[in-house]
């Protein structure tokens, strides 16, 4: 569901260089959280124990969170990030509650040592009595899983923080539309009638520095600075992401083209932001 395969873009990890950086430029700023993902498994680093170190020592009141499918989740990770206390919320994609629809969507993982890894994670934080970090597991609904997810349901949430049911998203309408029932109702016909949260509510930073409007542009295509040159500061107040802003506040989302197609107002349409535009 992810066009991973038709990122262009350089597939790399961050180096330690640009996160101090981006936490350097972070100090005393009003930051709430922290994604220390994007496009990627997180896990692929095998210094992500040192980054998530590195975020918690320079920001240690902003919010910490990683997403990851725990492919990759071994024992000595799990440990080191509950005994640390490096994560506030950790979310698991788990798309499918058979070993076949699992495999088939989640390709090259085996479905198996996943939830072994993920179990191993929440009986290790129950046995040391930790309240961090929050623990969240995910299915999207859609084709292949949504007959799976009330046995999903079933099986996870006794044992998780939170168990949450996503919608399908199209990544900027570059993928067939796998949402079901209502949502793909609304997904095939529906559109932004208001202007979008995400240049509000976040800034996206790539592996390279370069920063993006979006974390649906997986492609950097609508690119905002770069964080090599500038700071998060001046990206964030600069005159490209405001001229976006203003796009978006006037409904004129086809003059930008990654924008146009977006399928995102159907996890947006309810919030309090949207309502008060409507």
């Amino acid at each position: 569901m992810c066009p991973h395969g038709e990122m262009t873009r350089k597939k790399q990890n961050m180096s330690m260089e640009i996160l101090e950086k981006v936490v350097d430029d972070c100090q005393g700023k009003p930051l709430k959280k922290i994604n220390l993902f994007w496009f990627g498994d997180s896990l692929c680093n095998r210094r992500i124990i040192e980054c998530l170190q590195i975020v918690r020592k320079g920001l240690p009141r902003v919010k910490l969170n990683l997403s990851t499918n725990a492919g990759l989740l071994s024992e000595e990770r799990s440990r080191a990030m509950i005994d640390e206390n490096l994560l506030d919320v950790i979310n698991f994609d788990i798309d499918g509650i058979t070993k076949e629809t699992f495999e088939k969507v989640r390709q090259k993982l085996d479905f198996d040592q996943v939830v072994k890894n993920v179990r191993f994670f929440l009986d290790y934080k129950k046995q040391k009595n930790a309240t961090k970090p929050e623990t969240r597991i995910t299915i999207i609904n859609m084709q292949p899983t949504a007959k799976e997810i009330p046995a999903f349901l079933e099986y996870w949430k006794p044992l998780a923080d939170k168990v949450e049911v996503n919608q399908y998203n199209t990544w900027l309408g570059t993928q067939e539309d796998r949402n079901v029932g209502k949502s793909f109702e609304e997904s095939q016909r529906g559109k932004f009638t208001f202007a979008c949260t995400h240049p509000w509510d976040e800034l996206v930073i790539a592996a390279d520095g370069k920063a993006g409007l979006c974390c649906l542009d997986y492609d950097l295509k609508a690119g905002v600075g770069d964080i090599v040159t500038q700071t998060v500061q001046e990206i964030w107040n600069s005159e490209k992401m405001n001229d976006y802003r203003n796009k978006m506040l006037q409904l004129d989302y086809d003059s930008i083209d990654v924008c146009k197609d977006c399928n995102a107002y159907i996890f947006q349409k309810n919030k309090f932001w949207a309502k008060i535009q409507q």
